[in-house]
């Protein structure tokens, strides 16, 4: 039976969700900022979550499921630009994990259409 820990794009999505939950933590001005730490927090777990409601489902939906995550993680991107601009945090190294997670995310969703 399949399984989506099986995965590399899932476990590497779920390992980010853990990274970007410490940042927040370790960085208190960033955690008071509640509003840009929640979207930021919904963004990466969005990320993994659907992966793992598409993954069960037919072809065409886990596309569409796959296809907002990527969307979560150029969203996610984007909310540690912020952050970098904002208050001088360095996210570089993170959002470009993000966007090779993302890039892997499409190549996967392209794999399985055929």
């Amino acid at each position: 039976m399949r399984n989506v820990e099986d995965l590399e794009i899932y476990r590497k999505a779920i390992e980010y969700v853990s990274e970007i939950y410490l940042l927040i933590k370790k960085n208190r001005i960033l955690e008071k900022d509640y509003s840009l730490a929640d979207q930021l927090k919904r963004a990466a777990v969005s990320v993994a979550a659907n992966i793992s409601e598409g993954y069960f489902r037919s072809v065409k939906q886990t596309q569409n499921y796959l296809e907002i995550s990527s969307g979560s993680a150029h969203e996610t991107i984007t909310h540690l630009v912020i952050i970098s601009n904002v208050y001088s945090i360095e996210t570089k190294n993170l959002r470009e994990r993000y966007l090779i997670l993302a890039k892997q995310i499409n190549a996967f969703s392209s794999s399985i259409s055929r």
